[in-house]
This record gives C-alpha cells, sequence and structure tokens, in this order.
C-alpha cells in the first residue's frame, strides 16, 4: 500500500517532463541556422572555393534520369551550387525531414493549377521549408511572399493571422503567380527567376541579351542574387533526389496526424489547450499563420487528427466562452531571420582588390582612449542587458511553476467559465428593469464595448499605399480619413519615421474602396483636394446618430434655459487666425479629428472660415 504514493508521483513526473520536451521538440525544430538559409552568389561562393567546377559524367546522367517537365541543365554553375549543398548534408537531413510533410500539401495544389510537380523543390531554395522564415526586407513563409504581393494573391495578413505562413494558402498563390510567368515567358527557368526578382528585372535583362528568352543567355544582365536561383534550384533538387547515394537519411520531424476545418466563430487559444487538451505548442507548429491567442472566425485550422472527437464535443461552448472576447495575446512564435547575400557580406583585407585598400591612418592617443570608453561601456551595458534578461527568465519560470500548480482541472475550468457567462448575461443593461431613457442606455453601452477594429470587420478592405517623397503619417491619415494611431497599429509602427517606397496598410470601408484606390498615383496637391471632397462612410454614420439623438433629446430639456446654453459651456472656444484651416486647426489637439469639428459647429464639408471667427474645438467639463 505504502508503494502505490510514489509510483504515482514518478509516473506524473514522467508525464510531465516528456510534456515538456515534446513541446521543446516543437520549437527547436524550426529554429534553423541563418548561414542555413542563405543562397550564395557566385563571387562568393568561388571566394570560398576558388578551384574551378569539375564537371561529371555521373552527375549528368542523373540530372537526366530525374528530368520531367522543368529542363536540369547541368555546367559549372549548377556543379558549384551542388558542391555547395551536398556539403551541408545536416542541412539536407533537414529539408527531406521537412519535405515529408510539405511535400504532400504542394503536389495537389500544384497539379490543379497545371504546374510541373517539380516546382515544390523552389519552396526549399526560398526558406528550407520553414514557415517562420522571413527575409530581412520583409518576404514571409515557405514561399516567402512580400506583403503587397501577398495581398494582391489573395492572402489575409492583419493583426491576428498573415497567410503568407500558411503552407497551403501560400503554395495555392504561389502556384497561380508561377503560372502566370509561364504564360508570358513560355519558359520555366524565367519563370522561377522571375519569382525571385519580377518580371521587370527579367524583361531589362532579355533586351540587353538581344531578345534571347534562354535563361543562361540573359544569366549576366540578372541581380546577382537571381543568378544564382536556378543553379541553386537544380543543385537542391539533385541533392534530395541522389541523397540516399551520398549516406544521407530525413531527420525525422515531430509532427501528428492532422485535421483541417473552418472554424465557425471565433474561439481562443487557451480554451482550446485547457478544454480540449491540445498542447500550445502543437497549436503554433501546426498553425504557423496564425498570430495571437484570439483565434478569428472562419478561419481554417490545423487540429490533431486524435483530438476530433473532444473538439466536436466542446466545439459550442468555446465558441460561447469567446464571444466577448476582442483581445488576443502575441504568440511566441520561432524567429527565423533568412539573411540576403548583400546584406551577408563580410569584407575583409583580403577581399578587396590591392590597389583600392588604403594604409589605415595613425589614431591620437586621445582617439585610441575615447574608443577604450566606449569599448568599456558597451562591455557594462551589455552585461547589465544579460543580468536583467536573467532575472526575467528567473521570474517567468517562477511565475509558470506557480500557474502549473495552481492549473484547475477541465471541470473546474468549465464551470468557472460557465458562471462568467451567467455573471454577464445578468449584468446586461435592460431598459424595462433600470427604467433608463434611451440616451443613458446608449452610454452605457458605449461604456462596455470594445473598442472597434476594422482590420476585424468583414466591411473593411486594405489598401496598399506606398509613401512617397514628402508623406508623412498626418498626411496619409487626412487623406484616408483614418487615425495615425491606426496605422501605426496595423503596421506596427512604434514612431513617425516612413522611407520612401515603404508599404503601409490602410482599412477603408468597402463602400469608400473606390475613392481611395487610385491615390498612390496621385500627386500631393490632388489627394488634398479628392480627400476633401469624400465623406466616408463612418462620417455619414456620425452625422446620422447625431441627428437621432437630437431627436431623442427630451422636449423639456430643449425648452429649460438653463440647458439652452449648456451646450456652448461644455466646450472650448477657438479664435481662427487668418491662413488657417480645419486640418491646421484640428493638429492642435490630441484626439480631435476635422470631422469632429464639422460635428460640434454644425459645419458645411466645406466651410469658410474668417479670421476672429470663433469655433469649438474641444469638449470640456460643464461647470
Amino acid at each position: 500500500m505504502t508503494f502505490k504514493p510514489i509510483i504515482l508521483c514518478i509516473f506524473i513526473l514522467f508525464f510531465a517532463f516528456t510534456f515538456d520536451a515534446k513541446a521543446q521538440k516543437l520549437v527547436n525544430q524550426w529554429q534553423d541556422n541563418p548561414s542555413d538559409l542563405l543562397i550564395p552568389t557566385e563571387e562568393q561562393l568561388f571566394k570560398n572555393d576558388p578551384d574551378p567546377a569539375i564537371l561529371s559524367a555521373q552527375i549528368n546522367v542523373r540530372l537526366k534520369k530525374i528530368q520531367r517537365t522543368i529542363p536540369l541543365d547541368y555546367n559549372a554553375h549548377v556543379q558549384k551550387y551542388i558542391d555547395f549543398y551536398t556539403s551541408k548534408s545536416t542541412h539536407i537531413a533537414k529539408v527531406l525531414g521537412r519535405a515529408e510533410k510539405f511535400f504532400p500539401i504542394f503536389e495537389p495544389i500544384f497539379n490543379e493549377y497545371g504546374v510541373p510537380d517539380e516546382m515544390k523543390y523552389l519552396a526549399v531554395v526560398e526558406s528550407a521549408l520553414n514557415p517562420f522564415a522571413r527575409s530581412p526586407v520583409g518576404a514571409t513563409g515557405p514561399w516567402q511572399f512580400m506583403h503587397g504581393t501577398g495581398l494582391q494573391y489573395g492572402l489575409a495578413i492583419n493583426k491576428r493571422i498573415d497567410e503568407r505562413k500558411d503552407p497551403y494558402k501560400s503554395c495555392d498563390a504561389a502556384a497561380r503567380y508561377l503560372k502566370y510567368m509561364y504564360n508570358i515567358y513560355g519558359n520555366w527557368h524565367l519563370a522561377i527567376a522571375a519569382y525571385n526578382c519580377g518580371p521587370g528585372n527579367v524583361n531589362k535583362a532579355i533586351n540587353k541579351a538581344g531578345g534571347s528568352k534562354n535563361y543562361w543567355d540573359i544569366k549576366p544582365y540578372l541581380p546577382k542574387e537571381t543568378q544564382a536561383y536556378v543553379p541553386s534550384y537544380i543543385a537542391i533538387v539533385y541533392a534530395m533526389k541522389y541523397a540516399k547515394n551520398m549516406g544521407i537519411s530525413p531527420s525525422p520531424l515531430y509532427r501528428e496526424n492532422t485535421q483541417r476545418i473552418t472554424l465557425k466563430d471565433k474561439l481562443t487559444v487557451q480554451d482550446l489547450t485547457k478544454i480540449v487538451g491540445i498542447d500550445k505548442a502543437l497549436i503554433i507548429e501546426e498553425n504557423p499563420s496564425l498570430l495571437t491567442t484570439l483565434i478569428p472566425a472562419n478561419f481554417t485550422i490545423n487540429l490533431p487528427a486524435s483530438k476530433m472527437v473532444a473538439f466536436n464535443y466542446y466545439q459550442d461552448s468555446l465558441y460561447a466562452f469567446a464571444e466577448n472576447v476582442n483581445v488576443g495575446d502575441k504568440l511566441s512564435t520561432p524567429n527565423v531571420v533568412k539573411p540576403s547575400a548583400d546584406n551577408t557580406k563580410s569584407f575583409s583585407s583580403e577581399d578587396i582588390p590591392k590597389e583600392k585598400v588604403e594604409k589605415p591612418k595613425k589614431k591620437t592617443k586621445q582617439e585610441i582612449a575615447k574608443e577604450k570608453k566606449l569599448a568599456e561601456q558597451e562591455k557594462l551595458s551589455a552585461k547589465k542587458k544579460l543580468i536583467e534578461e536573467e532575472k526575467k527568465l528567473a521570474e517567468q519560470k517562477k511565475k509558470e511553476k506557480q500557474s502549473v500548480k495552481q492549473e484547475p482541472t477541465k471541470e473546474e475550468y468549465l464551470k468557472q467559465k460557465r458562471e462568467e457567462l451567467k455573471q454577464k448575461n445578468a449584468t446586461a443593461p435592460i431598459v424595462q428593469q433600470n427604467n433608463l431613457s434611451k440616451l443613458q442606455v446608449a452610454n452605457t453601452q458605449k461604456i462596455e464595448t470594445p473598442d472597434f477594429y476594422k482590420e476585424d470587420d468583414a466591411n473593411y478592405r486594405t489598401i496598399v499605399y506606398t509613401v512617397m517623397q514628402g508623406d508623412n503619417l498626418g498626411f496619409i491619415a487626412k487623406w484616408f480619413h483614418v487615425k495615425v494611431s491606426e496605422i501605426r497599429r496595423w503596421n506596427e509602427l512604434s514612431g513617425n519615421l516612413l522611407k520612401v517606397n515603404q508599404e503601409l496598410v490602410l482599412y477603408v470601408h468597402e463602400k469608400d474602396y473606390t475613392h481611395f484606390v487610385h491615390f498612390n498615383f496621385l500627386s500631393f496637391r490632388l489627394k488634398n483636394i479628392l480627400s476633401d471632397d469624400i465623406q466616408t462612410q463612418e462620417e455619414l454614420l456620425a452625422l446620422k446618430n447625431k441627428k437621432e439623438e437630437k431627436k431623442s433629446e427630451p422636449l423639456s430639456t430643449k425648452l429649460n434655459p438653463i440647458n439652452y446654453f449648456r451646450d456652448e459651456d461644455c466646450f472650448e472656444m477657438y479664435k481662427i487666425k487668418s491662413g488657417e484651416t480645419l486640418w491646421t486647426i484640428a493638429q492642435k489637439y490630441d484626439e480631435v479629428s476635422v470631422q469632429d469639428l464639422i460635428n460640434w459647429n454644425d459645419f458645411d464639408k466645406k466651410p469658410i472660415l474668417k479670421p476672429g471667427q470663433e469655433i469649438k474645438v474641444r469638449k470640456k467639463p460643464c461647470k
């Protein structure tokens, strides 16, 4: 009898250990070494290995054996990249393991669009089949789509999800893009090149090569990274097809059989974990496009097949529990940066031609002393950061241990959730019970309703605006009738700094889409003129609500001489100066828009302002 508690404790500890080990495996298997994701240029390859490529009759024969639709040409360029990839046995073993998961997803999608089956190897070149891969310029996911191109090909990108990371949907977009490029050039090599550098660069290279559409003829005129692209593709096909001949076996990828379903309504990761019993790390790994703990409605989710019975049983409860949840925490996903060949060059005196090397100037004693002080300061700050990070990690571990100890059972958690729902329903405002006026009920509802997010509303569409010279967040917010804070949230901007040609995602009502869609092609002056003439759906709704509020106001308050002038007392007044507009006045006050000034002062859309005229500019407490 005394042995039973001991055996039970050992079993619980063993289960907890294996559970943590499983979660750790899921995280670690996507932490790629950035150097493994790098496609070196030929210049870099020859610097590391200056000997010319030795052609092999055996490799030439092998390539012909595995060639199907896309030509697998063999030459010195290809051989150099075959040498590069076959020397990285660990990397090849890793992508072989991932291919067992992703290639069965890609193959039927390519077949649907008439794209050759072997195009699946292009994702290995792009991202090493890592859905969490991201380049320094923002290309994301297994097929490395840029933000604008992803939106153009119908991929949803917002604060909740990024479908560039979804292996199904991103592959569908890649298949359509590659097929479109093939229809332009009639050549799969050029379609692959255009996927990397865009059709504009390919067209320039064709013109410089005298109109030839042979990849090897136009190769010298393509960007350096694209020159390496097709040889890399052929080399990776060879390395993966003949891995067994080189003694390379696939690294096992920890995964589970999943079922793909579309959610009827929103739910949370926490509820999936606690109620259905799906590990959080597994949800992240099988749904890389998910960015927050709040999963939106109509999201197509991958769930373990072993948990589908439990999910179907608790499905309605999961939707009910998430009904009033409108904010989700960011999910902690693997951060995998794919370096570009240009950004990772590390020049040394040996890399630079001798005639360009300049002798270093002798430094003064003062300069040397300054450098030493700076170095010491950097060391101290680095040590402080390490100590702070260690403290944070220790605190997090303590909190995690405490949360594990205090974790309620599934039944307790469900009871708690049901009680919360009952309390929310019991405290909901009812006009008959509380005998409130219509305006009071409206005010209480305004307090209880969460912040309105346009990105969560199906009536709003995205527009990608390219920043031009002279633009700033204030101008862009004015033109598109949005708030600066919204632009920052949509694009994850921490400050006001914008770069020329930077792409910004903006949300506009679908009925206003035609007003704004051409703003990328207009001058600064035209944008100012046209924007002033636009009245958005939000502004029309605000005017309508204001009229309804005035109608619903009791007659006694309108006739009461005390209240007659009360509206005037509840505003701060401002005297207009010469040359001022509603826009310049609104900029002087936080959280005040041009539309606010129009509404408060009962102006027309384009009011004529006179110097010395007084207007209401900001609400203040009534005396």
